[in-house]
């Protein structure tokens, strides 16, 4: 007998992924499990997805991991722009705010990506978002202040930030549930993190 798909079905077996693969990451979550969270058959989730793996790839789409790493770039450069200008850039504006709706909107598949896509393609994706950020911010630092000498140590603590800032990315999306308060927490990591990093530029530009 040929088993009829429905798109409502199907729905509700990627949420519940999503939200699994969030709460255990890709590994620990079962199929079992995911079942049990949509409110189906176990073998009903097989008619829609052959693997585990198949399942990721619906909830994770190159799609999703190209437009947040574009939205990052845009986040940094704009971060440059407002530092030469000496404005101070709120939270809630062109890119800053894009890129925030956008965390926000896909929080569960942002932490995904960052932090719990272990034995997926995507596993190595933080660690190689860290280091695009870092390889990014160097540049600019380079542009904005060319006196300033791109250290070893230099690179590795900026690194070592911007990793952090990453980590308080996917905390935040995990801690809080209120948007505004999701808001609040970017703008205080954010100010945080940039005031370090400025302080790290600076005692860079002394060791000169």
């Amino acid at each position: 007998m040929v088993q009829i798909r429905k798109e409502n079905v199907r729905v509700r077996i990627e949420i519940a992924a999503e939200a699994l693969f969030a709460q255990s990451g890709f590994r620990k979550a079962t199929i079992k499990a995911i079942a049990q969270e949509a409110n189906i058959a176990t073998g009903n989730v097989y008619t829609y997805y052959p693997n585990k793996m198949t399942l990721y790839k619906a909830v994770i789409t190159p799609e999703f991991v190209e437009e947040f790493s574009r939205l990052t770039r845009n986040r940094i450069n704009a971060f440059a722009l407002s530092q030469s200008n000496s404005h101070t850039p709120s939270y809630m504006e062109d890119e800053a705010g894009e890129f925030l709706h956008f965390l926000i909107e896909n929080k569960l598949k942002v932490i995904i990506l960052l932090a719990r896509s272990a034995g997926t393609e995507y596993e190595d994706f933080g660690r190689k978002y860290v280091q695009d950020m870092t390889t990014q911010a160097i540049e600019l630092i380079c542009e904005q202040s060319p006196q300033v000498e791109i250290s070893p140590l230099l690179r590795f603590m900026l690194e070592k930030a911007l990793a952090d800032s990453v980590r308080g990315i996917v905390s935040s999306l995990e801690h809080f549930k209120d948007e505004e308060l999701i808001l609040k927490a970017f703008a205080a990591g954010t100010a945080y993190h940039l005031g370090g990093i400025a302080a790290l530029i600076g005692w860079a530009d002394r060791q000169k």
